[in-house]
């Protein structure tokens, strides 16, 4: 019978701290709904980083960087054959 009143207590304190818990779930959700006008005004606002644009490389730019990745890859080619022998 002891054992019976033990759950029976036991029952009760879970049922109390699930009544505390859905209470606060309650209090948190009207708190989300009440702040989502401000969080939907930051979500307007486009972020600072992405407002920057990278600036279009010029034809000569574009020539000079080809020019860059051929040596390195002319390198990388011919160590890699060294390597082999």
């Amino acid at each position: 019978m002891e054992h019976k009143g033990i759950l029976e207590l036991a029952l009760e304190a879970l049922q109390k701290q699930r009544t505390q818990v859905e209470a606060e779930i309650e209090a948190l959700g009207a708190e989300m709904r009440g702040s989502r006008r401000a969080t939907l005004k930051r979500r307007a606002r486009p972020a600072a980083s992405a407002q920057k644009k990278r600036r279009a490389k010029t034809p000569a730019e574009r020539k000079a960087q080809s020019k860059r990745m051929k040596a390195y890859w002319a390198a990388k080619k011919a160590a890699a054959a060294k390597a082999k022998k």
